[in-house]
C-alpha cells in the first residue's frame, strides 16, 4: 500500500481561540471527504500569533484535536500552537494518530527573528511513521528558510514534508519558489498550509518530487484534499524525475566536506552583517 490522502485546511483566523472553528471544519473535510487518512492545518491557526495563549504540552488544547482524531479515525496535525515549558515558550506542532494518540511533536527550529521575539527555538528534527504507508517529516514555516532544516529531514529518510506556515507579507512569492525546490531537491512531497485572513495571505501549496506544482491555494478559506502516491517519490529518488537527476544519491555519495558545519569555521562575510534587528526608520512620511 503506498497511496494516502491528506487534506490541508486553509482555514480564516484571528487572535483568540479558534478551536471550535477547527473542529467543525475538520468534521465537515472528514464528512465531505470520507477516503482522508489525513488532515493538516496551519501554523498558529488554534490561537493566532501571540504568546499570551500558551500552554504546556500535553495540555487542554491539544488533548481536544486528539479526541477529534480519535472520534474522527484520522491522522491530524492541528498546526502548531505555543507551548509553555518552564521559562520557555515554543512554538510547536503535535502529530496525532487515528487512536489519539501523539506520536511526536516539533518545535520550530527558527523563529522568525527579530520579529518573533520571546519565542525560543527547537533543537530535534522530527520524522514519523505512518505504518504501510512511509516517513513524514515536520517542519515550520520559517524553518524551511534554511535548507538544512528539509536536507535532514530527508536524510533521515523523509518522503513527505508536512509545513504548516503562518504567512501575512509580501514575500508569499518566495515561499512558493522554496516549497517546489525543497520538492524537487529532496524529492520529496512538500505539503505547505498556510493561514487565510485576517491574519495570513493564504497561497498554500503542494509540490511533488519533481518540484511540480500539484495545487496552489487562493488567499481564502480552502480544503485540499489530495491522495500521495509514495511509490512515486520512491521511483523518483531511484531513477530520477523523469529518469533526470539523482541528487540524494549524489549527497550521500559526494566526499564533500562544506565548510560552514566544519567545527571552528568562521565566516567572516556573515560576522560583518552585524547584529540581529529590526530595521530602522527611513523616515518620510508614514
Amino acid at each position: 500500500m503506498s497511496k494516502f490522502s491528506i487534506a490541508g485546511l486553509q482555514l480564516e483566523a484571528a487572535h483568540g481561540n479558534n478551536l471550535g472553528t477547527m473542529e467543525a471544519e475538520i468534521e465537515l473535510a472528514v464528512k465531505r471527504f470520507p477516503w482522508l487518512d489525513m488532515v493538516v492545518l496551519a501554523e498558529l491557526n488554534a490561537f493566532g500569533s501571540r504568546t499570551e495563549h500558551a500552554q504546556p504540552l500535553p495540555g487542554p488544547a491539544e488533548q481536544r484535536f486528539c479526541e477529534t482524531a480519535r472520534r474522527l479515525g484520522i491522522w491530524l496535525l492541528p498546526g502548531s500552537l505555543f507551548e509553555r515549558a518552564g521559562e520557555r515558550i515554543y512554538n510547536t506542532a503535535p502529530v496525532i494518530n487515528p487512536d489519539g494518540e501523539v506520536v511526536a511533536r516539533h518545535r520550530k527550529q527558527f523563529p522568525w527573528l527579530p520579529y518573533e521575539q520571546g519565542v525560543s527555538a527547537g533543537e530535534d528534527f522530527v520524522v514519523f511513521d505512518v505504518p504501510d504507508i512511509g516517513r513524514f517529516g515536520v517542519s515550520i514555516c520559517y524553518d524551511m528558510w534554511f535548507p538544512e532544516t528539509i536536507r535532514t529531514l530527508a536524510w533521515m529518510g523523509a518522503e513527505v514534508i508536512l509545513h504548516p506556515s503562518l504567512t501575512s507579507t509580501i514575500d508569499r512569492h518566495a515561499e512558493l519558489a522554496i516549497v517546489r525546490s525543497h520538492a524537487a531537491i529532496n524529492q520529496c512531497y512538500f505539503i505547505d498550509v498556510n493561514l487565510a485572513g485576517p491574519l495570513g495571505v493564504g497561497e498554500s501549496c503542494i509540490a511533488g518530487p519533481g518540484g511540480e506544482l500539484i495545487y496552489q491555494a487562493g488567499k481564502g478559506r480552502e480544503i485540499i484534499p489530495l491522495t500521495i502516491d509514495l511509490n512515486y517519490v520512491r521511483d523518483v529518488r531511484e531513477n530520477g524525475w523523469h529518469n533526470l537527476g539523482q541528487p540524494l544519491k549524489s549527497f550521500r555519495d559526494s566526499k564533500l566536506r562544506f565548510p560552514p558545519y566544519l567545527e571552528g569555521q568562521a565566516s567572516p562575510a556573515l560576522a560583518a552583517l552585524g547584529p540581529m534587528k529590526r530595521a530602522a526608520s527611513r523616515g518620510g512620511s508614514p
